[in-house]
């Protein structure tokens, strides 16, 4: 059997089995204007809000109605799942499209919304290697993905994939990720104008959120840039506070001159490490420094990790090392689009940051950061106006006259 009949005989297979023990529909929301049916898999979850406000601004009145909103702890089937369900929603709520966010593929809602001639827009889409396999997996994946009426990737890695099993080029589109719009960390302009005037021009770089464990490998690497440029600063915020005083001494024992910020000292040209307080002012800090190495993901400790876009929305370029901790999606998001340097031990640490002494590639590291850090809203955008695009498509069962109003 082919792999397109494969294919075949898997879904008719998957919608005879599911039956049964499928929770009630959500309510569909009231009003008049045009539904929208919605499923968002788990991983697109920081997409839904985005997306969901970008479709609503643009059309008020639309309804829309999520099959993915269950309450998670029940541990209750998805309704989409079950054929005469999906087939009894579609033909009471009448939708102008689905919108599926996220990899899952539900065979029920799809294979309903296709007999009806419903657009379905895939999008947050993140391919897997199992699409191209032989066998009735791979080949009911295929064909689900040959029904919908738009693929939007998420990476270039989906798009080959797509692409190899021959999806319609028209029917594709490369948008990446909705990444999450974080607003940026506020600071007093009047200190930052302050400090920099101290700064007079002198190469900075920030460590952000430092752990015991990578102070060593970041003073190191401090002295890599002292011998580059001889009025270098480091500026140092420990993950611990407590670490203030006991680590000034051991900068000073260590041939380094060091002020406090706790004790509001200067930070003239003979200082070469500036602690910070900790924690606070993160917004200062990024804004003052050109580079800034984000403190745990060299030693791997999630504890001390800060979420990547901090510094890629003020500016800063960002140097990072092999441990993403909780924020694998972003590093690979700014990794891949040439907007952070990746180090894997404190040798590189030290090469990284005596090489980002040039403005040049400062300059290029964070422009590319801060287009990653904004680009969600932009997708979010993108993938909006293609579902109501589809929306608005006619379909040959609409009569003249009685198309729903979008």
């Amino acid at each position: 059997m082919s792999g397109a009949g494969l294919g075949q005989l898997g879904l008719w297979l998957h919608l005879r089995s599911r039956r049964s023990d499928i929770p009630a529909l959500p309510d569909l929301p009231q009003g008049h204007g045009p539904v929208l049916i919605l499923h968002a898999g788990a991983e697109a979850a920081q997409a839904v809000p985005q997306v969901l406000q970008r479709l609503m601004r643009a059309r008020p009145q639309l309804r829309i109605m999520r099959l993915d909103d269950l309450d998670p702890a029940s541990r209750q089937p998805d309704p989409s799942d079950d054929p005469l369900l999906m087939s009894q929603l579609l033909d009471q709520t009448r939708p102008r499209a689905v919108l599926l966010l996220g990899q899952a593929l539900p065979p029920a809602l799809i294979a309903a919304a296709s007999a009806r001639r419903i657009p379905v827009v895939l999008a947050e889409c993140r391919l897997s290697p199992d699409a191209l396999s032989w066998g009735m997996r791979g080949g009911m994946q295929r064909r689900l993905l040959s029904q919908m009426s738009a693929v939007m990737l998420a990476d270039t890695a989906s798009l080959s994939l797509a692409r190899r099993i021959t999806l319609p080029a028209t029917r594709l589109e490369m948008t990446g990720p909705v990444s999450e719009i974080r607003e940026p960390l506020h600071c007093s302009e009047t200190e930052r104008v302050s400090m920099a005037q101290q700064l007079n021009g002198r190469h900075a770089w920030f460590a952000a959120s430092l752990p015991p464990s990578e102070e060593s490998a970041v003073l190191e690497a401090h002295q890599a840039a002292l011998r580059r440029s001889h009025r270098a600063l480091l500026i140092l915020s420990p993950r611990d506070p407590s670490r203030i005083d006991g680590l000034a001494q051991e900068i000073e024992a260590g041939g380094l001159t060091v002020a406090r910020r706790s004790e509001d000292e200067d930070f003239g040209d003979e200082i070469q490490v500036l602690l910070t307080d900790g924690p606070t002012e993160m917004g200062l800090w990024y804004r003052l420094a050109p580079v800034s190495f984000m403190g745990g993901t060299l030693a791997g400790d999630d504890t001390a990790m800060r979420h990547p876009f901090e510094p890629a929305a003020l500016g800063s370029a960002i140097v990072h090392g092999p441990e993403p901790g909780p924020f694998r999606t972003e590093w690979q998001q700014l990794d891949g689009a040439q907007a952070a340097c990746q180090v894997r031990s404190s040798g590189d640490l030290a090469q990284a940051i005596a090489e980002l002494t040039q403005p040049e590639l400062i300059a290029s590291l964070a422009s590319n950061a801060w287009t990653v850090s904004t680009g969600g809203a932009d997708v979010a955008i993108r993938i909006a106006d293609r579902v109501l695009a589809a929306m608005d498509e006619p379909r040959p069962q609409d009569a003249p006259g009685e198309r729903q109003p979008a």
